[in-house]
């Protein structure tokens, strides 16, 4: 899931511009979006993570999980956008490499909590 993510993001960030601004011209929603794609790569870069580096020792395992998927997500955060100055229309911007941070922490958030909740709900 994580990969088919990055190749959803790529693919929409190749967009022209004109293209883009079809999709989303309210400023809102386009920044919403950045937001609403980097949590999702969050949520599933830290499942994914968190997986790999399971030692028995959890916060070891937390701390690891966390800083990895943040790095990885902001790392192609800000890949996406030097990427997108080289699409038609496109430049890249760093608030949205902090808006899709954010996103990138919400999405880790959910990630973790998520089966805390489902414990939570079977009581």
């Amino acid at each position: 899931m994580l990969i088919l993510v990055c190749i959803c993001i790529f693919l929409f960030s190749n967009q022209p511009g004109v293209e883009s601004t079809k999709l989303a011209s309210n400023l809102f929603v386009r920044k919403l979006g950045h937001f609403s794609e980097y949590a999702i790569l969050g949520f599933f870069a830290f499942a994914y993570f968190s997986n790999i580096f399971q030692t028995g020792r959890e916060k070891i395992q937390l701390e690891t999980s966390f800083f990895i998927s943040f790095l990885f997500c902001f790392s192609y955060a800000v890949s996406d956008e030097f990427h997108q100055t080289f699409v038609i229309g496109r430049d890249g911007n760093f608030i949205d490499v902090l808006i899709d941070s954010v996103g990138v922490l919400f999405g880790i958030i959910i990630s973790y909590a998520l089966p805390f909740l489902k414990i939570l709900k079977k009581r």
